[in-house]
């Protein structure tokens, strides 16, 4: 670095113009020395070494861009809002086929179940009217031999005394 220029005081008659150029020379040193201290701070900085960051961020972005020019050939995207509808509408017919399909089947399934739970329903309204059949006809054969036993036994009582 340069040495520090000698500041002094300018002597009171001299000229303006030497005091100008005495002013301006010094300016002049200082900005001289703020430059020389910035080279050589600059110069000092330790530039981390990214050739490696920068093939890894090549390699990507080159995949990247085979990825986007084989999305950009793709014949769907240069169609319009009505080729899109139908290729959808297209695209999901087998969706909606299984879907009918498969309520159609839970709808038999469904129908034969009713009609399991109805014949089972039957069944038991059957068997409840045979039960009451059966105990009616249980009571009615009971108070009629019970009837006929009342009946049967004064004759029989009669003869045996």
């Amino acid at each position: 670095m340069a040495e520090l220029p000698n500041l002094t005081e300018p002597e009171p008659n001299a000229d303006p113009a030497v005091l100008a150029f005495e002013t301006l020379r010094e300016e002049v040193a200082l900005m001289r020395r703020a430059v020389v201290g910035l080279a050589a701070e600059r110069a000092s900085i330790e530039l981390p070494d990214y050739s490696e960051t920068l093939a890894q961020i090549q390699q990507a972005s080159v995949f990247c861009a085979k990825r986007l020019k084989t999305l950009a050939e793709l014949p769907i995207l240069n169609a319009s809002v009505g080729e899109w509808a139908r290729t959808i509408e297209k695209e999901g017919e087998p969706t909606r086929r299984a879907d009918r399909d498969a309520l159609a089947k839970v709808h038999a399934q469904l129908r034969d179940v009713a009609r399991a739970v109805t014949a089972a329903l039957r069944s038991a309204r059957a068997a409840e009217v045979q039960r009451r059949w059966l105990l009616s006809t249980f009571a009615g054969g009971v108070l009629t031999g019970m009837l006929l036993w009342a009946i049967a036994m004064g004759p029989i009582g009669r003869a045996i005394l």
